[in-house]
């Protein structure tokens, strides 16, 4: 039941009332038709391979190691839950544009634009349940009220706004840049600055390439961020867990600023077992995510549903099965070293499945080892006084937002 219509050759598209965001509806993400975003798909691809992601290891290493300074360097109040969206979306622009948003240079982890993204994400419940409010709201801002006076008027969509323009200021520098005959560039939106007659595919429209620049910017930073914020609030609560974690770190990374390489690291049972689990535990995106039932119906569980009835899938759903996963609620990385993981592995979707499988997925998988595995080998970590369990409750805005921030302190170990 699970693949059915995640396979990649399903005919259930996706909901148009829920894949309406104003900010991102001509995006790949929310491309309800198909074979769309099948072709749309295609270009972005080839630039999160293996093979391709092996190649910014260079990269995503020197900005871990920033990001590890800039961590000694505060040592107290630190907001880690930003602090990971810093480091993974300062990998991520640096390779879509070419151009870092230094968010690991703010001195609080808290730019502003990344204070927008959050305040943005508030507006997709909004959006899910009572579709085109968000929508009509932005176009009186945009069409009646000059930019200058939106933060004014209302500081939410000030700062909405500040995130949307930086990301849309990126893509089309680029655009200009690459239509001036630069070449010479890094960025993944290259295959669609202009027409590619011989694979049938138009150049994307302006809002087009803004919406991807906006959901590629929100998909490279969100989701790993908070899994990585998970795998440290777990570690400090079960240090023997933290404890077996360094000592198998200890093995590949001599001391606490010894280099490492990602290949080493991904071959680290637990480690990756502490991956594993923090990714079952932050769900990537929880749903219920809905498709809509093909012309002409389908059947699902010996049930006809007609054309356009929807189904909704949940990866939390899923993640928490007893039947799969047992004492579900519980963080046990132990689980995933059995002998015997594939009915875990069959029901395991933090990055979704099938046709519209995360495309940053290889990306996410090396950044989630370098950063989680260079964190431990180098530092002692805590809670900070004041923090609260609670705080790491979540809700789902369409990605899980946790009701406070995981503020620690942190040390470098002697050895």
């Amino acid at each position: 039941m699970i693949l059915k219509y995640t396979t990649i050759n399903t005919k259930f598209s996706k909901s148009s009332d829920f894949y309406n965001h104003p900010s991102a509806n001509e995006s790949i993400v929310e491309t309800l038709d198909i074979k769309e975003a099948h072709a749309r798909r295609a270009a972005f691809a080839p630039y999160f391979s293996k093979p391709a992601v092996h190649k910014l290891e260079d990269l995503i290493q020197s900005k871990v190691t920033f990001f590890l300074t800039r961590i000694q360097e505060l040592g107290t109040n630190i907001n880690i839950s930003r602090g990971l969206r810093c480091l993974t979306v300062d990998i991520i622009t640096t390779y879509s544009y070419e151009e870092s948003f230094n968010a690991l240079s703010d001195p609080t982890f808290s730019p502003g634009w990344l204070l927008g993204f959050e305040q943005l994400l508030d507006t997709t419940a909004t959006q899910n349940f009572l579709p085109g409010t968000f929508a009509a709201i932005e176009y009186v801002l945009e069409k009646f009220i000059p930019r200058s006076y939106v933060s004014k008027i209302s500081p939410m969509m000030g700062d909405v706004l500040k995130f949307t323009d930086t990301c849309s200021s990126a893509v089309m520098k680029q655009k200009f840049r690459y239509l001036s005959g630069e070449r010479d560039m890094v960025t993944i939106f290259a295959q669609l600055f202009e027409d590619d007659e011989k694979r049938g595919r138009k150049a994307l429209t302006d809002k087009q390439l803004i919406h991807d620049a906006i959901s590629t910017i929100a998909a490279g930073m969100d989701t790993t961020g908070h899994t990585l914020t998970y795998a440290i609030y777990y570690l400090v609560k079960y240090p023997e867990v933290q404890k077996r974690l360094l000592e198998e770190l200890k093995g590949v990374i001599g001391s606490p600023r010894a280099d490492v390489k990602e290949e080493v690291l991904g071959n680290l049972p637990f480690l990756q077992a502490c991956i594993k689990e923090s990714l079952r535990f932050s769900h990537g995106v929880p749903g219920p995510l809905p498709r809509d039932a093909p012309a002409g119906g389908a059947t699902f569980l010996s049930y006809h549903l007609p054309a356009g009835t929807v189904i909704l899938n949940s990866a939390y759903t899923y993640h928490t099965n007893p039947a799969v996963f047992p004492d579900p609620f519980k963080w046990d990385p132990s689980r995933w070293l059995v002998e015997d993981t594939k009915d875990m592995q069959r029901y395991f979707m933090p990055f979704s499945r099938g046709s519209r499988i995360c495309i940053g997925m290889n990306l996410a998988e090396a950044e989630l080892s370098l950063a989680l595995g260079r964190f431990v080998r180098r530092f002692e970590f805590g809670f900070m006084e004041g923090f609260q369990d609670s705080d790491m409750e979540w809700t789902s805005v369409l990605v899980p937002k946790t009701k406070g921030m995981l503020m620690i302190w942190a040390k470098e170990r002697e050895e």
